[in-house]
């Protein structure tokens, strides 16, 4: 159950990520700190998604 709640945060970090890097891009006059937020949660949410792959793979064996 741990490892679901994990690759859902993760894959809700990731998009929103995306989102927010996409809103800066259409934005007129969007804020730099958008592309930033955007950039540290799409990271954050490959990050999650790789450990919990990694993990889920520890548990299998």
């Amino acid at each position: 159950m741990a490892l679901l709640i994990r690759k859902l945060s993760s894959a809700l970090s990731f998009m929103v990520g995306l989102i927010l890097i996409l809103s800066w891009f259409y934005w007129a006059d969007s804020p730099i700190l958008l592309l930033f937020s955007g950039l540290v949660l799409l990271i954050l949410g490959i990050i999650g998604v790789v450990t919990t792959i990694a993990k889920e793979e520890e548990e299998l064996e």
